[in-house]
C-alpha cells in the first residue's frame, strides 16, 4: 500500500542532494545563527502547546490519514502513550493484513487538532528519536481533516518536515505543497525539496531539540535552537509562499520509508517526545482589543449589514460598522460585528484566488480549524494595518467590484485605519472657572511591560523587524489602535499571560 509520504525523501535527498527542479534558493546562507523564543518580543501561546502530562484527545488524534507506512507498519492507537511526562510512539512487532498484504510492524502517530499559525511563529518540539530498529522519527507540519479520510483540509496544503531520521547522526527536512486534483493529492516541489544537516552526535542517544520559524517569506529550520536551513518562499512561485504563512497541524510519527532493512526482531522501541511548545512574536503586532471602525483607504467603513459585508459611507451610524476585537494568546484576534464572526470562508490558501469572506454566526471552537478562519493576525504598516487571516495568512482586500471584500495575495494589500470610539469631552471640575483651561481628555500613555530582568533576545532581531509606532493625536483614537493607552487585554488572553509571566503582549525593545 502506497502513500505519498512514502515517497518524501528521494535517493538524492538521502545523499544531501537537492529532489526537485523548479527554482533554486540555497538553504545555507545563514547556517549557525541562534533563536532564543523565551527572549523579549516572543511569547509562549499554551493553546497550542503541550507538556504531555497526559495524552488529551481533545487535542490530539491519534494515527494519520493514511493506515498503513511503506507497508512496513500499521498506525495503531495503543502505540500512542504517555508515561512519566514524555510521549512515547512505539514501534512494536505486531504483523496484521491490511489490504491483502502482511504488514510486519505497528507504529504510533499523532496529529493535533489546534491549529498553529505561520506568521511570525516558532514550533519547538523536543524529542529523542528511536533507536536501533532503522525506523524513521518524523516531525512535521501538515493539516488533514482529523477524520482518518485520507484528505488534507486546506490547498495548497504546504508540508513542511522539519525532522525525518533518515540516518541517526542526521538531521534530513523536505518541504512541498499537496493541492487536490478533484480525486486525490499530487505533490509539487520547488528546489530545494529538501536536504540533509549533519548533527554530529547520535539523535537517538538523548533528546534534541528540533524547530521551525516562520517570518515573512522565510522557513527556517533549528536544531538545539541554531539555525540549519533558510528557505526564503519569495524566490518561489507565489503558491510556495504558503509554506510560510498558512496555520498547520503538528505531526509526530513513525514512518517505515526511506530506511532498510527493518528490524522487528529488536523491537519494541520508541520515539520520545517530552514537549511541544509553540511561540508567536509580537513584531507588528497592533494591540486593538475593543470596539473599532475598520475604515478602508478611501474613508468608507466596513459594516455587517444583515449578514453581509458591505463597504458603507463613513456618515453611516449602524452599529454593523463598529467592531469587537478580542485577541487571543496566540495574537490573533476574532473580530465581530452585531453577534457575527469576520470570516474566511473556507480552508484554503491560494494566493492570487479571491478567496470569499463572510460574516459567520459563531466564532469556532478554541483553536481548531474553524476557529482560525475566524481569527486574523492585526499588523501595523506605516500608518495603519493589516489583517490577515489565520489560515491562508493572507490579507483583507477590497473585491474587485469595490463594495465588499475578500481575501487574496495578489495585486498588494488594503491597509485598514482602525477607528476607535472617539473619548467623551470631561465635565468641568468645580474648581474650574470661567476662564479655566479644561483637563484633557485623554489619560496619560501606559507604557508597555517591562522585560523580566536578564531577559534577552534572539541573537538575530533583523529576523523580526522592530514594531511601528504610528502617530497620535494624543487621545488614543489614532489611526491605529496601538497609539495611545495600550488596550486592556481579554479574559481569553489573561490566562495565558498569567502563565507566561506577563509576556504576552511585551514588545521587543519595550
Amino acid at each position: 500500500m502506497i502513500s505519498r509520504r512514502h515517497a518524501l525523501m528521494s535517493l538524492a535527498v538521502m545523499a544531501g542532494l537537492p529532489a526537485a527542479t523548479v527554482l533554486a534558493a540555497p538553504p545555507a546562507q545563514a547556517q549557525g545563527k541562534r533563536i532564543d523564543p523565551t527572549g523579549p518580543g516572543w511569547a509562549l501561546a499554551p493553546s497550542l502547546s503541550d507538556e504531555f502530562t497526559t495524552l488529551d484527545e481533545s487535542r490530539w488524534r491519534k494515527g494519520l490519514w493514511y493506515p498503513v507506512s511503506a507497508d512496513a507498519g500499521r498506525f495503531a492507537p495503543d502505540n500512542a502513550v504517555v508515561s512519566d511526562g514524555v510521549l512515547r510512539l512505539e514501534a512494536r512487532r505486531e504483523p496484521s493484513q491490511v489490504g491483502g498484504k502482511t504488514i510486519p510492524m505497528t507504529f504510533g502517530a499523532v496529529e493535533s487538532r489546534f491549529d498553529t499559525p505561520g506568521l511570525n511563529s516558532y514550533i519547538e518540539v523536543r524529542a529523542r528519536c528511536l533507536d536501533t530498529a532503522n525506523i524513521l522519527s518524523a516531525v512535521w507540519l501538515q493539516s488533514s481533516t482529523l477524520t482518518g479520510e485520507d484528505r488534507l483540509i486546506a490547498d495548497p496544503n504546504p508540508e513542511i518536515d522539519v525532522q525525518e531520521s533518515v540516518t541517526d547522526p542526521d538531521v534530513n527536512w523536505a518541504h512541498h505543497l499537496w493541492p487536490w486534483t478533484g480525486s486525490g493529492h499530487t505533490r509539487r516541489d520547488a528546489q530545494p525539496s529538501g536536504g540533509k544537516h549533519s548533527a554530529g552526535v547520535d539523535l537517538t542517544a538523548d533528546f534534541h531539540l528540533y524547530g521551525v520559524e516562520r517570518s515573512g517569506a522565510h522557513v527556517r529550520l533549528y536544531l538545539d535552537r541554531v539555525l540549519y536551513a533558510d528557505i526564503d518562499t519569495s524566490v518561489l512561485e507565489p503558491d510556495f509562499g504558503s509554506l510560510a504563512r498558512m496555520s498547520r497541524h503538528v505531526v509526530l510519527s513513525l514512518e517505515g520509508h526511506s530506511r532498510s532493512p527493518h528490524h522487528p526482531e529488536l523491537l519494541p522501541r520508541s520515539f520520545d517526545i517530552d514537549y511541544v511548545r509553540t511561540y508567536v512574536n509580537d513584531a507588528d503586532v497592533v494591540r486593538a482589543d475593543g470596539k473599532r471602525r475598520l475604515v478602508a483607504p478611501d474613508g468608507r467603513l466596513l459594516a455587517n449589514k444583515g449578514g453581509r459585508l458591505v463597504l458603507v459611507p463613513a456618515s453611516d451610524a449602524a452599529e454593523g460598522a463598529w467592531w469587537a476585537l478580542t485577541q487571543h494568546d496566540d495574537l490573533t484576534y476574532e473580530i465581530s460585528a452585531d453577534g457575527a464572526y469576520l470570516a474566511q470562508e473556507r480552508p484554503e490558501g491560494w494566493y492570487g484566488r479571491g478567496l470569499p469572506v463572510v460574516a459567520r454566526p459563531e466564532p469556532g471552537a478554541g483553536a481548531d480549524d474553524a476557529s482560525s478562519l475566524a481569527r486574523w493576525h492585526v499588523r501595523a504598516t506605516g500608518d495603519c494595518a493589516q489583517l490577515l487571516n489565520k489560515v491562508s495568512g493572507l490579507p483583507l482586500v477590497i473585491d474587485d467590484a469595490g463594495q465588499g471584500v475578500f481575501v487574496r495575495g495578489a495585486d498588494g494589500a488594503t491597509c485598514w485605519r482602525l477607528e476607535a470610539p472617539a473619548a467623551p469631552s470631561p465635565s468641568p471640575s468645580p474648581s474650574q472657572g470661567p476662564g479655566a483651561p479644561s483637563a484633557s481628555a485623554s489619560p496619560a500613555p501606559t507604557a508597555a511591560p517591562t522585560p523580566s530582568a536578564g531577559a534577552t533576545g534572539p541573537a538575530d532581531p533583523s529576523h523580526s523587524p522592530a514594531p511601528t509606532t504610528p502617530p497620535s493625536d494624543g487621545t488614543g483614537n489614532g489611526p491605529l489602535a496601538s497609539t495611545g493607552a495600550p488596550a486592556a487585554v481579554t479574559a481569553a488572553a489573561a490566562a495565558a499571560i498569567a502563565a507566561t509571566g506577563g509576556m504576552l503582549l511585551r514588545r521587543r525593545g519595550a
